[in-house]
């Protein structure tokens, strides 16, 4: 039980932030909340998250690991406690705030953790804990507001204690379980990458999750003319779902260029959800949040392979800190400008603007992967040259 804890208390930390996303129609409705006004909602965690990751998530040893795993713990009851109690958007976005200081506390030292102690299967471990939290607190916050009495409250209770009860037995158990760390063949391949190329596709993925968090389940709730929270919820959590199942069923550098290959995957899948406005369907929007969500998936550990790899546990912590900063950064900034699209315009326009946006970062990915390959071969011809 305890081997696993530090991946269940992960789940939970992310889990909080989500919460809201299943709810969102409902606080749409109750607040009366213009599209931008809730990508602000949603951008307040971000803005938290990126500095926090930064400054005070990047632990330089693993004995920096613990204070910030117990007060990270702290502000995700903190979030949970605000949110429960929240009646307009700025309590709302203050409670996002205390989420934002969890996660970016959180995140790198339970990324040291579990690598120490699940090794090289640690990677996808995180990556695959990120994203399932995710849609854990996307569709359970919503089942619960739907179905059960006192709407936005019973969820974040029940949340509270059991992340105080994980977190109190992750805090209990420090001992040093080091697993065998091997230099598998898929981790000197994601060495062969530049650095720049797991960061953009890190952005790409959580810039696609930004659009389908902030702003799909009011898109559809537009498209599809329902206020039912269960049904407006699914499309996000088969969309967490399906990039959770993506990396723990396909294997890391299964498909060719795979960096520029999830990418296009996501790409496919903002594009069949757009489509969704000239074809009003709950299985295409559902369906493209499928296929978008596979290439999330990808994306996001393979970003974090590329930017991690042969890195040891102690130095994983700040690398992993790092990379979601960069990602995260950028999701906010994208989410909002999204957000400006859709006030302005319409959300239809949001969600093209998203493709567009998508498109231009696989582009450079693939600029950067052909420069890197360009450079690699002129090497080795010089270098076989000189010693001819």
């Amino acid at each position: 039980m305890r081997l696993a804890a530090p991946g269940a208390l992960l789940v939970l930390i992310m889990a909080q932030p989500n919460m809201a996303t299943g709810m969102m129609p409902y606080y749409r409705h109750a607040w009366t909340l213009a599209p931008l006004l809730i990508t602000v909602i949603f951008a307040a965690y971000l803005f938290a998250l990126t500095p926090t990751l930064s400054y005070l998530g990047t632990p330089l040893s693993r004995r920096g690991w613990w204070w910030r795993i117990g007060v990270g713990s702290g502000f995700g009851v903190c979030a949970d406690l605000a949110m429960a109690l929240a009646h307009s958007p700025w309590l709302a976005c203050a409670a996002r705030i205390c989420a934002g200081l969890s996660v970016g506390l959180v995140t790198g030292s339970l990324a040291g953790l579990i690598l120490e102690r699940r090794g090289e299967r640690g990677r996808t471990a995180m990556a695959s804990a990120t994203v399932f939290g995710s849609a854990l607190g996307t569709f359970a916050a919503a089942v619960l507001a739907q179905y059960l009495p006192a709407p936005g409250v019973t969820v974040y209770v029940v949340h509270a204690i059991v992340l105080a009860v994980v977190a109190a037995l992750v805090l209990s158990d420090r001992v040093v379980r080091t697993a065998v760390v091997a230099n598998s063949a898929h981790a000197a391949t994601s060495g062969d990458e530049p650095p720049i190329t797991g960061y953009l596709t890190g952005i790409a993925a959580w810039v696609s999750a930004g659009l389908v968090v902030a702003l799909l389940p009011s898109y559809g709730a537009i498209l599809l003319g329902t206020s039912n929270l269960t049904l407006l919820a699914l499309p996000v959590t088969l969309y967490l779902v399906c990039a959770w199942i993506a990396q723990r069923v396909l294997a890391p550098n299964t498909l060719p260029a795979e960096p520029v290959a999830a990418q296009l995957i996501i790409i496919l899948g903002v594009a069949i959800a757009a489509a969704v406005s000239w074809i009003p369907s709950l299985p295409m929007l559902l369906f493209g949040a499928a296929v978008a969500g596979c290439g999330q998936g990808i994306a996001y550990r393979t970003g974090l392979r590329i930017v991690s790899a042969a890195t040891p546990p102690d130095h994983h912590a700040r690398i992993a800190s790092r990379f979601a900063a960069v990602a995260y950064l950028c999701a906010a900034v994208g989410t909002i400008g999204l957000g400006v699209v859709a006030t302005v315009a319409s959300m239809r326009d949001a969600v093209l603007a998203a493709a567009v946006a998508l498109a231009l970062i696989a582009i450079a990915t693939a600029v950067v992967r052909r420069t890197k390959a360009h450079a690699t071969s002129d090497h080795h011809d010089h270098t076989v040259t000189t010693a001819n």
